[in-house]
């Protein structure tokens, strides 16, 4: 005879099965519709995050050519610009990195993709700071003047000048590499390199420079993500992106069913998921949720939520495996009955879209292409599971064939499924405020839930994005150059050679004509000064900014700041450049040349009193080394005619654009966002274009059909009826 408690635990364990049943074939019907895809057109399992914003930052979104202003948790991807004026600070996220961008920085995402970060800087500041580059990751950033390719994670802070057509790389931690045409330099912790031109490349060692606003923002945000990482690892995978706002902004709490459950605070009263925020359009997911809470990020691109005893907590996904990026965990409802009741009807109308957060366990089934690999990687890692084994193998794509089964699954699955936040956290918005990105907060309409119950799930709301979801307010500040930076190997120019440094090529020193239009000191010759003063450290400028319609043109210049006990003090010494001709032997004084040397540029020596005064040496001897001889005055060649005929590196005008010199291959530039409307609303209204129809549209074909059917079916809206018309005879 069964116990009460051993009756619990029974009725427990079968509500567990069902759960667990309910995922498995929802899942299967997703992967029998997905069919099998090549995982190379998959979309990529990681963006950038718009994570701080102080000041005026300004957004240029991918096929977009109007800059609007930026927002917090906008996600960001290949062929996004992001603008940072001289007086602003703005930081980006994404798996084990972070973007600390100022000084009228002007940051281009070439690509990001699971493996490559490949960032433009035409101008202005920028700390890439990393912590982690296994499984063969790089992070590149393509310069004006040169590649800086991250070696070894750390901090590295580089400064682009167009005024002076220079750009300065600074590694405060770990390693970068400066290559470039016929270029490729080490740069260590503890030194500063600038590049002067493009072809050639002059590269020399200078001092580093004061720290300074942007140090000090860096350092900051270091400290408070160094303690949230350490604080949260426990709970999240340390690549989820956003993680480290959740120590801040909400607590932790064990559950028995879902483990360590997240709960923030200080919400309002009546507060659900996907409610306080808006819809964005990025290709290639489409469809995109931006929170408007700070540290709404992670919670909705990862996990699931669930309300426990009337209060909504997050599931993250497991630890042990690298989370998948989605662009929201919702299933949108509609259908017939819907449209007739409520008037959700298709286009851009005045009908009604409608979504609900998805549950714990409760499958996600992309509206966008995607392979079932895919489909397996975005689900297992944000769904909470106790066996890490099975996590780890659906995640590697080793157990793909166990989740379709074909012969019993049918297209009414997912629709038979009990979603437990249908009733309780449904959001409907008029078609209109949808299309074009508004707050929902303030354009949801109420609708009876007897309606909604009747609701079918779709794949996606049938509704073409408008122009205004992805330029939806007038920036503050835009650059000087509007345009979209340019890459070297898109112009026909020679780009960074990877693999430089197994052949070696002098650097070239700046003659003093290239030191006065630059206005700094490098190091004398190619050689290591003796007996002489630093460099002058780097004077970090400022950047021109375009006049707005409420601003001036202005140059804010940057105020270096005395080195705290965090910032880098200036290095007593400079470092000697490597990849150097062996030193020239010092000039014989028996031997005048013909010609007389150049002014000395470098400071005297202090004399040293010769040896053995009593016996003069002879004038042969006079350059023969002792044993200890005093430090000679070495004084610069003539420069040869060979080396005079050499291009030097000549400032060019604020507004001109500069190519930037890149090592990867990007990737192809996408189509306009017009193209792109214009194809959605012929093929399928609200659907993202896939990876066929993007390659038509660029090769300047017609998009054609969607080359991968969708998972959910459409409801079927049944057409009005015409009216008939009685036919009576004419007036007499």
């Amino acid at each position: 005879m069964k116990t009460p408690q051993t009756r619990s635990t029974t009725i427990r364990g079968f509500f567990k099965q069902s759960i667990i049943a309910s995922f498995v074939l929802t899942l299967l019907s997703a992967l029998l519709h997905a069919q099998d895809y090549p995982q190379n057109t998959d979309p990529p399992e990681r963006v950038a995050r718009l994570s701080i914003l102080q000041g005026n930052v300004s957004l240029q979104p991918a096929g977009v050519d109007q800059f609007s202003q930026a927002e917090t948790n906008y996600p960001l991807t290949n062929g996004d610009r992001i603008y940072v004026d001289n007086s602003s600070f703005a930081e980006l996220q994404s798996d084990a990195l972070a973007i600390r961008m100022g000084l009228g920085a002007d940051l281009s995402l070439t690509s990001m993709t699971d493996q490559v970060a490949q960032l433009g800087l035409a101008q202005g500041s920028v700390h890439i700071r990393s912590w982690d580059l296994q499984n063969g990751a790089t992070i590149e950033i393509d310069t004006p003047n040169g590649t800086i390719t991250i070696v070894r994670p750390g901090d590295v802070r580089i400064d682009s000048y167009p005024q002076d057509d220079t750009t300065v790389v600074t590694v405060n931690s770990g390693e970068a590499e400066a290559t470039g045409p016929n270029l490729s330099q080490a740069i260590n912790p503890g030194q500063a390199l600038r590049l002067t031109g493009s072809n050639p490349i002059y590269v020399e060692y200078v001092e580093l420079a004061p720290g300074d606003n942007l140090d000090r923002f860096d350092q900051d945000r270091d400290r408070r993500q160094m303690a949230d990482r350490a604080a949260q690892q426990q709970y999240v995978n340390p690549n989820m992106i956003g993680y480290s706002d959740l120590q801040e902004y909400g607590e932790w709490s064990s559950q028995s069913d879902y483990g360590q459950v997240w709960y923030p605070r200080n919400v309002d009263a009546g507060w659900t998921p996907y409610h306080n925020g808006h819809w964005a359009w990025i290709a290639p997911w489409g469809w995109t949720w931006v929170e408007a809470e700070p540290w709404g990020f992670a919670p909705f691109h990862y996990g699931r939520w669930a309300s426990f005893n009337g209060r909504w907590g997050w599931i993250p996904g497991p630890t042990i495996v690298r989370p998948v990026y989605s662009p929201a965990l919702v299933a949108f409802v509609g259908g017939s009955n819907f449209s007739v009741s409520v008037g959700f009807g298709g286009g851009n109308g005045g009908g009604l879209a409608a979504w609900f957060p998805l549950g714990p366990r409760e499958t996600y089934v992309p509206w966008y292409h995607a392979s079932p690999g895919y489909v397996n990687r975005v689900n297992v890692t944000n769904i909470y599971s106790r066996n890490d084994t099975e996590i780890r193998n659906i995640y590697n794509n080793r157990t793909t064939n166990t989740y379709i089964n074909k012969t019993t699954v049918n297209n009414t699955t997912i629709n038979n499924i009990t979603y437990v936040n249908r009733t309780a956290a449904t959001t409907v918005v008029p078609q209109r405020a949808f299309a074009a990105g508004r707050p929902v907060a303030s354009a949801a309409v109420h609708v009876d839930p007897k309606q909604l119950v009747q609701a079918q799930v779709m794949p996606h709301p049938m509704i073409t994005p408008t122009h205004e979801i992805v330029a939806p307010a007038p920036a503050r500040a835009v650059p000087v150059n509007l345009a979209r930076p340019v890459l070297q190997t898109r112009v026909g120019l020679a780009q960074a050679v990877p693999g430089a440094q197994a052949h070696p090529v002098p650097v070239h020193t700046l003659t003093p004509q290239q030191q006065q239009a630059v206005k700094l000191q490098p190091l004398p010759g190619g050689q290591k000064p003796i007996q002489q003063p630093a460099p002058a450290p780097v004077q970090r400028q400022a950047i021109v900014e375009r006049p707005t319609p409420n601003q001036p043109a202005r140059a804010v210049p940057a105020q270096p700041a005395q080195p705290t006990a965090q910032s880098n003090p200036p290095r007593s010494q400079p470092v000697a450049p490597i990849n150097q001709p062996k030193p020239e032997p010092p000039v014989q004084v028996a031997q005048p040349k013909p010609q007389p040397p150049p002014p000395v540029i470098q400071p005297k020596p202090q004399s040293v009193a010769p040896v053995n005064q009593s016996r003069p040496e002879p004038p042969a001897q006079a350059t023969q080394p002792r044993p200890q001889p005093p430090p000679p005055v070495i004084q610069p060649k003539p420069e040869p005619p060979a080396q005079a005929a050499q291009p030097k590196p000549q400032p060019r005008p604020v507004d001109q654009p500069r190519p930037l010199i890149n090592r990867s291959e990007p990737p192809p530039a996408q189509p306009t966002f017009v193209q792109q409307r214009q194809a959605i609303q012929k093929t399928d209204p609200g659907r993202p274009l896939g990876p066929q129809q993007v390659e038509n549209l660029r090769s300047g074909r017609p998009a054609g059909p969607h080359e991968q059917p969708e998972p959910i079916p459409h409801p079927v809206a049944h057409p009005p009826q015409p009216k008939t018309e009685s036919k009576q005879p004419p007036p007499k």
